[in-house]
């Protein structure tokens, strides 16, 4: 993945959940912090020590003490956002936030921070939501108090300078262009256009060149700086430091960086208008997609609530509505075909002061042509749930699972929980960031009454989304249109009557729900072990070292090379696993409310991957349940012809990805010699559910079944998955070799190279150089040097040229086959220049790495070493080397020990060899991968 300097929060179709806020803020009277104490409430698993405590100068604090980490993290939330944006100087928010990490007056080299952390093991980010603004960053441990010298202080005397204004404009145009196709954002700027036209959300919030400019009365730097000093006040400000310190450590770094960031006293800025005024409640909204999907939202308008978090409400009343169990709602859209998933969201502040509850519901192509009855449905089983729902039963089953998700919960990686609670600081009291999922105070009926009385037809939004969808206004600043029109009253009358014929049912109790919290297994085993392999089904077990309580993963896999027979046999397995992984909607979702994640995964050759993660002791069950299943799915011609149409869409999707995603994909693709999307493409046109079936066959009779189980599992429940899988799948099976397809034979000294026309308006340039060999050693030396290329990369491509917004290198491995990638997408530069300036590049940097010292070296080997060494955080991160080597055939499972051997003694001038013989000499295999934007095509 390439990391951008800046970035917004996804935007997906229907989320945006973050709160909104208004433009000018309000002071309030300067009073004397005093710090009263406040108990962070964590789960009894979380061996990490908290303390909130708030700065001399308003700013409030949590510090996160870790005592295994080699890393510290810093996140700091500024509570202003795109909701702040000046109707001058639309996108202002996002454009501050570019600006302010190009140099402050103590530490004026533009991306000095960025080269700071990334030679130092670490990394820096930041993105713009609505509501906020948010930075962070990491570092090995033994340099976050310079860190946090130089990121202090980039809210204390950030330069703004001048000569980078218009560089950053480019920049921030090209992460416009780069997602003006995409739908989430246009259907972002379509919630705009058909609300309140005084609420922030009916001007753009990202910024381009049109609305990023200086203007009569208007200059840009200068309302920059106006932004800055208006809304950057430590009294609105969040921050988060973690590390392995005592807290007493952390809190006087605190109190070092931060307390003399100012405090202007103002209110953090609250939206205070309608995001929909009356008559744009009871509307249909017809959008044409960019990408072929079908969907239908039916959307309530309803007032924030969300200061009634402790009793539930919004979650009791979508625990119910989101239920796939018999008789309920999701189980009745699917078997009648009306839709392939839904799901229900609440974004009751999504405006600011009002939000909507949303049904999301992807839908068939016959339920395309059937929304009267889906929303007859679902006013059906709103109704149902309103009369009959409202049970204090149900509230303490959701309120037992959310206590025990949260007394099993895991701690996460340490800059992702820093960086989110930074955030929620804005939203909850400090003693309740880590458990106000968990809160559950009272059942109150009443409450659940009145949120659910906001769920009537009269009160109703229609999201129409799919291709054929009439359509004739334009969105400005992005591609496609949209219309819409009011719901008649004759039509809310025929949806009513419908409803009333539609029986449903609600949920019954989860009987997959436990609440043991240690299964007694003891830690045994501390490798993997082969506990069984017989008939061609091979059984591993490795036991937590430090997690060995009620949890664990356990990977079942039915592994074939049947499927890479020809691309028709490759789609007709993808088709297979696609539909079987659609009849366990309803037992995954079961299984998930329970605390158990059931996936299914595609695998090389066909196989299917049945991964399982959280609370072991039903796992067995489970398997022999999926298994049993597997074996007895028989698709119908319907679903068949559904899935076939859902794989073509995304299929033809992927050609309308941006640049970098498209090269992302054919390098994959390309390495190892599988199937193209276009081939896919056109072999599905004769792939037919007979042919489905065949594969079926061969998948249940040629294969190796492949188990991983690490955690709390003893040798006799492993076992007895093996067993249950000898059982269940057919009688006469041929055992094969374990099947992983193979990387494409590499020469040294050859260029491959692959151009193409894309349908966007950006090109792109992947330049991936392929080790001939397999080493270890190499692909390690190269993860070195990425650390001080890439920042140079970035910094002289996209920081001073302008090149492209998305800049960035990579070094990694397929199977020890080292691989180091240089990629840019671009809306200005073709990919001729972008190439030749990536040959420019290697070559110039060769003079920074033949006078790298010894001490610049060890300064980063020691840094990526420590992250190897680091202690997991999780059973997860703690399985995962053994899963890789497992999934690898590497069964001594020492990958990550021996990585380590290697960082322990490697030198500066192997890294400095290997430079000059890989990335300036032919020892490499070139795969260049160029795509040409040939501009975004308007539909009609």
């Amino acid at each position: 993945m390439f990391i951008r300097k800046c970035k917004l929060l996804p935007i997906f179709i229907c989320s945006f959940i973050l709160t909104a806020c208004l433009n000018t803020p309000e002071k309030i009277q300067e009073t004397e912090v005093k710090n009263l104490p406040v108990t962070i409430q964590k789960s009894a698993k979380d061996d990490r020590d908290y303390r909130y405590l708030t700065l001399a100068n308003g700013m409030q604090v949590i510090l996160i003490s870790d005592d295994k980490s080699s890393q510290a993290v810093a996140s700091l939330a500024v509570g202003v956002g795109s909701f702040q944006n000046p109707q001058s100087q639309p996108g202002l928010a996002h454009f501050v936030e570019h600006m302010l990490f190009l140099g402050t007056e103590k530490y004026p080299e533009p991306s000095g921070f960025f080269k700071f952390v990334e030679t130092r093991g670490g990394f820096s980010n930041a993105y713009t939501a609505t509501d906020h603004t948010n930075y962070y960053f990491s570092v090995n441990k033994a340099h976050f108090a310079e860190g946090l010298d130089r990121f202090s202080d980039y809210f204390k005397n950030p330069t703004f300078a001048a000569e980078y204004v218009e560089k950053e404009r480019i920049a921030v145009d090209n992460e416009w262009t780069k997602n003006r196709a995409h739908d989430g954002r246009i259907l972002q700027r379509v919630r705009g256009a058909t609300g309140n036209p005084a609420h922030p959300l009916s001007r753009i919030n990202v910024g381009n060149l049109e609305t990023l400019k200086d203007k009569p009365g208007s200059n840009l730097l200068d309302e920059s700086k106006a932004f800055f000093q208006q809304y950057y006040s430590a009294n609105i400000m969040n921050l988060v430091l973690a590390g392995p310190w005592s807290l007493d450590q952390l809190e006087t770094m605190a109190k070092q960086h931060f307390s003399s960031i100012k405090n202007k006293a103002i209110q953090k800025p609250q939206v205070q208008v309608a995001g929909l005024m009356p008559h744009q409640v009871n509307q249909h909204i017809y959008y044409q997609p960019q990408q072929a999907k079908r969907l239908l939202l039916i959307e309530f308008y309803m007032p924030d609530n969300t200061d009634s978090w402790r009793t539930k409400s919004n979650e009791f009343i979508r625990n119910l509505l989101t239920s796939e169990e018999p008789g309920t709602l999701g189980e009745y859209l699917r078997l009648e075909n009306l839709a392939v998933s839904s799901t229900v969201m609440f974004s009751p502040d999504y405006y600011g002061k009002d939000g909507y509850v949303q049904f999301q519901i992807e839908l068939t192509e016959e339920g395309n042509e059937r929304i009267d009855q889906i929303v007859a449905a679902t006013l059906a089983y709103i109704d149902l749930v309103k009369r009959q729902g409202i049970q204090a039963a149900y509230y303490d089953e959701l309120k037992s699972m959310a206590a025990d998700q949260f007394a099993n919960q895991n701690n996460g990686n340490l800059i992702r929980s820093a960086t989110h609670l930074s955030y929620l600081l804005f939203e909850y009291p400090p003693q309740h960031v880590l458990n106000a999922h968990a809160v559950y105070e009272k059942f109150d009926p009443e409450s659940i009454k009145q949120t659910l009385s906001y769920l009537n037809v009269d009160n109703m939004r229609l999201w129409h989304i799919h291709p054929q969808a009439e359509v004739e206004q334009e969105i400005p600043h992005y591609l496609g249109k949209y219309a819409h029109q009011a719901i008649s009253t004759s039509e809310k009358n025929r949806w009513l009557a419908a409803s009333k014929k539609i029986q449903l049912a609600l949920p019954k109790a989860n009987e997959l729900f436990s609440t043991e919290s240690d299964l007694g297994i003891q830690s045994t085993y501390d490798s993997p072990q082969l506990i069984s392999d017989q008939n061609g089904i091979e059984a591993w077990l490795m036991h937590s070292q430090a997690f060995q309580n009620n949890q664990g993963w356990l990977d079942l896999i039915i592994n074939t090379d049947s499927g890479d027979q020809d691309a028709q046999y490759k789609v007709a397995a993808r088709l297979f696993i696609n539909m079987f992984e659609k009849s366990l909607i309803a037992l995954r979702d079961k299984a998930g409310r329970a605390g158990i994640s059931i996936d299914i995964h595609p695998y090389w050759g066909g196989s299917i991957r049945f991964k399982m993660q959280g609370k072991s002791a039903k796992h067995a069950e489970l398997s022999r349940q999926l298994l049993q299943a597997l074996v007895d799915f028989e698709a119908s011609p319907q679903e068949f012809a559904q899935s076939m149409l859902e794989y073509q869409d995304k299929l033809k999707n992927r050609a309308l990805d941006t640049p970098a995603e498209q090269a992302n994909t054919l390098l994959t693709q390309l390495l190892f010699q599988a199937f193209t999307d276009d081939q896919l493409l056109e072999a599905s046109r004769y792939v037919s559910l007979k042919m489905v079936n065949a594969f079926k066959a061969e998948l249940l009779q040629r294969n190796r079944v492949l188990i991983f189980a690490y955690g709390a599992y003893t040798d006799e429940s492993v076992r007895q998955i093996a067993a249950d899988s000898n059982s269940i799948l057919p009688d006469v099976r041929q055992p094969i070799a374990r099947y992983k397809k193979d990387l494409m034979p590499i020469h040294k000294g050859e260029m491959l190279s692959f151009k193409q026309k894309v349908e966007h308006s950006d090109s792109a340039v992947m330049d991936a150089f392929v080790y001939p060999k397999k080493d270890l050693k190499v692909a390690i030396l190269l993860e070195i040097l990425n650390a001080r290329f890439h920042n140079e990369f970035f910094r002289q491509l996209r920081t001073e040229e302008q090149l492209g917004y998305q800049v960035g290198s990579m070094a990694f491995d397929f199977d020890n086959q080292p691989i180091f990638l240089l990629m840019a997408q671009s809306n200005n530069s073709d990919y001729k220049k972008l190439k030749t300036r990536f040959d420019k590049f290697r070559q110039d940097f060769a003079s920074q790495i033949s006078i790298l010292s010894a001490e610049d070296f060890e300064q980063t080997r020691k840094s990526i070493l420590a992250q190897y060494q680091q202690d997991a955080n999780n059973i997860y991160e703690e399985a995962q080397p053994y899963f890789a080597d497992f999934m690898d055939n590497k069964l001594d499972f020492d990958s990550k020990a021996k990585s380590i051997e290697i960082l322990k003694s490697v030198k500066v001038s192997e890294l400095q060899a290997l430079y000059q013989n890989m990335l300036l000499g032919r020892d490499h295999m070139e795969l260049l991968i160029q795509l040409k934007g040939s501009g975004l095509v308007k539909k009609s």
